[in-house]
């Protein structure tokens, strides 16, 4: 009986830890994918491989190739080579799965220019994923995509 009640008091104290609140989660999310598309459009990309898991997977606007992983130096060798972001996001939609899990939905606006010269402009529908690692959300998955132009192009709002 002595070594209940130790296993009981425990989990007893543990049902008053309460973890971070959706809303709040949302927010925290909602921040770092700001956050890390400002580091996009100033070629911080030291900064914005903090908010990336290491085999982070997904396709850039255009792109038909699946990239795997974050490679700050070729991005920062494509900016030398001309590649440019000025990107802000709109209409930002969190779905908490989980505590541990997020994913998020957003219009990015703005222009990328791509080593070249060739410009490319948005609206662009973005998705990304993200999970807690470390106290970081970090991405995982993620996709930019042109927004279809035309009836019944656009993004669907319920």
């Amino acid at each position: 009986m002595m070594g209940r009640i130790p296993t009981v008091l425990l989990a007893i104290c543990c049902m008053g830890i309460s973890t971070q609140p959706a809303a709040a989660q949302e927010e925290d999310v909602r921040a770092a994918m700001v956050e890390g598309l400002a580091a996009w459009s100033a070629a911080d990309f030291q900064k914005l491989g903090t908010f990336f898991d290491a085999q982070a997977r997904g396709y850039m606007p255009g792109g038909s190739t699946l990239l795997v992983g974050f490679n700050p130096q070729a991005l920062e060798g494509a900016v030398s080579a001309g590649m440019s972001f000025d990107i802000e996001p709109q209409d930002i939609d969190i779905r908490m799965v989980g505590e541990t899990v997020a994913v998020a939905v957003a219009k990015v606006e703005g222009v990328i220019t791509l080593p070249g010269g060739v410009i490319q402009e948005g609206p662009w529908q973005y998705s990304e994923t993200r999970v807690l690692e470390g106290g970081t959300w970090k991405v995982v998955q993620y996709h930019f995509s042109s927004v279809p132009v035309g009836p019944g192009g656009g993004l669907l709002r319920p």
